[in-house]
């Protein structure tokens, strides 16, 4: 059955509808959870104070989630997939009901932390069980189905945390997810299959793991670093050059702890990663640097255009955060408009979503002022269709020509991937920013060259996506033709065979 001849009907038929609605249900809950924090989150300082940790809900909560995600692949290997689907969301449930009855900011950031990693861990299992439950002919439609989860969460998550916020009822936009969650546990415990794997790792990687958290943690404060160390007493205040050294040193060791951490991998047992993930020469090395700068692409936008919406053209916070939104609605379209794409079309699409990026992000950096504000959402609706036509492909295309052995670590080991791509972009973006005179007055001006130089420099990241583009096509091309060569020959003796 090839791509041409399955619809969207196929993902709810021979027993596999069960699933598709699981799978979207608990990326779903992570998506949405994201979208409705920020913005509740003025109404949970209002009334719990500690303004001071206001970005370390969104923050710690992306440290957790990557972290999260990392584990997936030695979680399913230990416990089986139905435990540790089922543990990832009871943890996903503990967070968010302990979020619920948070009393002060300290509670609320260590729910943040478990909850986090609990929805890190579905994410994780859930690409792998995509990999593992439907065939390589329906990958492309439940991939395209589950962005459209995306994209429905940017425009509902805002809406129902704004409307808890409204009345009062901040604690209820954590409440909700409880009977969701339950519902979605008890379907995984009952209906999963188990596929604990047959030889079990002796050991978890406890130290690659706590390597790996480290790094994370230190590129997650990059940014904020000052504000924390005023809080702990360390400094009283530090200069632009005193912050723009000390970010730079978090990242540099943030990038060495990952290195190290890929480097012990390769040798240890009970792998977070696939073999060689970063390396150009194959096909999920190239697949993930198009993952990891691709999400740098959206970052960079997601983190500063709102604030150049609110300054520069004098949009109030929601409208701000709706034209943000643009970017996953379109992501969404472009992914269920070309999920049945294949072989040619379909690198053709990765290649031409990487030049929409480019071109969107570019005319960002230097129009974001001088464009009506109308356009704006626009342009950011470019990179999103961009980012769905592309990151659609690359993701199928990985997991069908994955390391023989490795498919299902290298499909759970994306979300990692991608995680990575958004936390090395947020901190890199806060740099460049604070490198660009930005300061916590906001002023036109600084914010003016602030954004200038954030999404100037973050185009970077699209050019560097679209060469490593071509080379996975040029991979995943030259494996095509290795393989109906491989297949020729083989039917070439099948037939000599017969005939003797």
């Amino acid at each position: 059955m090839t791509d041409q001849k399955v619809g969207w009907g196929a993902l709810f038929r021979d027993g596999l509808g069960l699933y598709t609605i699981m799978l979207n249900l608990g990326i779903g809950l992570h998506a949405v959870d994201v979208f409705i924090v920020t913005t509740v989150m003025p109404s949970i300082v209002r009334d719990i104070g500690g303004a001071s940790y206001y970005s370390w809900t969104t923050m710690l909560y992306m440290v957790a989630s990557i972290i999260g995600a990392a584990t997936g692949s030695p979680m399913k290997a230990k416990f089986g997939a139905r435990r540790a689907y089922c543990l990832g969301s009871l943890l996903f449930l503990m967070g968010s009901v302990s979020c619920a009855l948070s009393p002060a900011m300290a509670i609320l950031l260590g729910a943040r932390l478990v909850q986090g990693f609990g929805g890190g861990l579905i994410i994780s299992l859930s690409m792998a069980l995509v990999s593992e439950l439907y065939p390589e002919s329906l990958r492309k439609r439940i991939l395209g189905l589950v962005s459209s989860t995306w994209g429905v969460a940017a425009l509902i998550g805002p809406a129902v945390g704004g409307t808890f916020a409204q009345y009062g009822f901040w604690r209820g936009a954590f409440w909700i997810n409880a009977p969701i969650i339950i519902g979605f546990m008890a379907a995984a415990w009952f209906h999963l299959p188990e596929r604990r794997d047959a030889a079990t790792p002796r050991a978890f990687p406890w130290r690659r793991m706590a390597l790996l958290s480290l790094g994370v943690l230190c590129v997650g404060i990059a940014s904020d670093w000052k504000a924390l160390a005023i809080q702990l007493g360390v400094i009283s205040s530090a200069s632009e050059i005193e912050s723009l050294i000390v970010q730079g040193a978090l990242i540099l060791a943030a990038v060495l702890m990952v290195w190290q951490t890929l480097r012990l991998d390769a040798a240890g047992t009970s792998k977070l990663f696939p073999s060689h993930p970063f390396s150009p020469a194959t096909t999920t090395g190239a697949a993930s640097w198009v993952f990891f700068l691709s999400s740098m692409t959206h970052t960079v936008i997601g983190v500063f255009l709102p604030l150049a919406l609110q300054v520069l053209h004098g949009v109030d916070p929601l409208t701000a955060g709706y034209m943000t939104a643009s970017l996953a609605v379109c992501w969404t379209a472009a992914s269920m408009a070309t999920a049945h794409l294949h072989g040619r079309a379909a690198s053709a699409a990765i290649i031409a979503g990487q030049l929409m990026c480019v071109t969107g992000l570019a005319a960002l950096a230097f129009g974001i002022e001088r464009v009506p504000t109308f356009v704006v959402p626009m342009l950011n609706g470019l990179v999103g269709l961009g980012l769905g036509c592309s990151n659609l492909h690359v993701t199928a295309a990985t997991m069908r020509h994955a390391r023989s052995g490795e498919e299902t670590l290298t499909a759970s080991s994306i979300p990692t991937i991608r995680s990575l791509g958004i936390a090395f972009g947020a901190a890199a973006a806060g740099v460049i920013a604070n490198g660009a005179g930005l300061t916590d007055a906001l002023l036109p001006e600084d914010v003016s060259h602030a954004v200038l130089a954030v999404l100037g420099i973050g185009v970077l990241a699209p050019v560097g996506a679209l060469i490593l583009a071509l080379r996975f096509t040029a991979l995943v091309a030259a494996s095509g033709a290795t393989t109906a060569i491989q297949d020729r020959a083989r039917s070439a003796r099948d037939s000599a065979g017969a005939t003797h």
